[in-house]
């Protein structure tokens, strides 16, 4: 599989589109996700076989707040592979190319991502942690807690903390 890794804001309107519809065929029925107002990515990495569009996942780089305290943070949104294609290995190499990106980026970050219950043990085979704290969020309506799953990823050093607030809206 070949990866690509694009700036968002430079992706072409009809990729652009084109992933808003997978996005929305994927998630738009869970309700986490309907009743919720979403970050616009900063990096969009492509999954292609023979030019085919096999994988996708995004990621956000944002500086939040862990245990009160300025603090780069990566997080990863919207993994999709296509459902002919699953089952094939595609979102675990996907998955590592954005780690290893987001580490290139900065070892210091702390890696955050949602996640659905079914979802767990395949990210924690990756190295992601189930986070057990508070995960705040922002909406229109103000500051709110997260509802549902967040895992974290560190980079070098594992850190303990207690509470992330994302400074913004989720992804």
């Amino acid at each position: 599989m070949k990866i690509e890794i694009l700036e968002s804001a430079k992706v072409e309107e009809s990729l652009r589109n084109d992933l808003a519809k997978r996005i929305h065929r994927e998630f738009g029925h869970v309700e986490v996700v309907r009743t919720h107002k979403w970050a616009e990515p900063t990096w969009t990495l492509l999954g292609l076989e023979n030019n085919e569009l096999v994988s996708f996942l995004n990621i956000i780089d944002r500086q939040g707040q862990v245990d009160g305290k300025p603090f780069h943070l990566l997080g990863l949104n919207n993994v999709i592979t296509e459902p002919v294609h699953r089952g094939k290995g595609y979102s675990k190499k996907l998955n590592q190319a954005a780690l290893d990106f987001m580490k290139k980026k900065d070892t210091q970050a702390l890696g955050v991502l949602f996640c659905a219950d079914d979802l767990l043990p395949f990210y924690s085979s990756l190295g992601w942690k189930k986070f057990s704290g508070q995960t705040t969020i922002w909406q229109p309506s103000g500051e709110k807690v997260w509802p549902s799953n967040c895992m974290t990823y560190s980079f070098e050093v594992p850190i303990a903390f207690k509470e992330i607030n994302l400074k913004g809206l989720p992804w």
